[in-house]
Formats: C-alpha cells, structure tokens, sequence
C-alpha cells in the first residue's frame, strides 16, 4: 500500500484542485501494473476549530502539538484508514 497525502505545496488541498493530481501523477497507472493499492487521504476545508481555509496537511501545528507525530490527529486519522483497507483485502483476499 502506498500513502499520497498531497497538497499543492502544502498550501491548496484537493478543494481547490479537485481529482486533478489523482488522475495527473501516474500513481494509479504504477499501482495497476504492480497490484499496489494507493490511498489518498484528503483534509477538509475548515475557516473555525481548527482554522484551515485551504485544506492543507498540518505541517505547522493547527491541530494539535502533536501534529507532527503518530499520535497527531491527522495521523490518527490516515491510520485508520489504512487498518481500515488491510481489513478490507483480508476480508476479500487480496494483498495490499
């Protein structure tokens, strides 16, 4: 499995460019040829608690002090997804 959490230099999430770098990157072209799942966690928009206009990954702090860490909320968050997956391809055999 492979994680892309993009956003465009940290500044613009994937409200302000849509499926533009999921569909534009190659990653799922790469990820068929070798069978590879690839998630690719979004950040929501936010203008009150926490304050992230532009749905940027926490890169400075707006979550949490942890934010830098695994036990930072979006890291929580990117976590459970991928337990989330693995659940999902043991469930209907297929490696991830």
């Amino acid at each position: 499995m492979k994680i892309s959490s993009f956003s465009l230099s940290s500044f613009v999430g994937k409200h302000y460019v849509g499926d533009v770098f999921v569909r534009k990157a190659s990653y799922l072209e790469v990820a068929e040829l070798n069978n590879i799942i690839v998630l690719f966690p979004q950040v929501v928009p936010s203008i009150i608690d926490p304050i992230n206009p532009q749905g940027c990954w926490d890169w400075w702090g707006y979550t949490s002090k942890q934010f830098a860490t695994k036990i930072g909320p979006q890291m929580i968050g990117v976590k459970k997804m991928i337990d989330t997956v693995q659940m999902l391809t043991d469930v209907i055999g297929t490696s991830a």
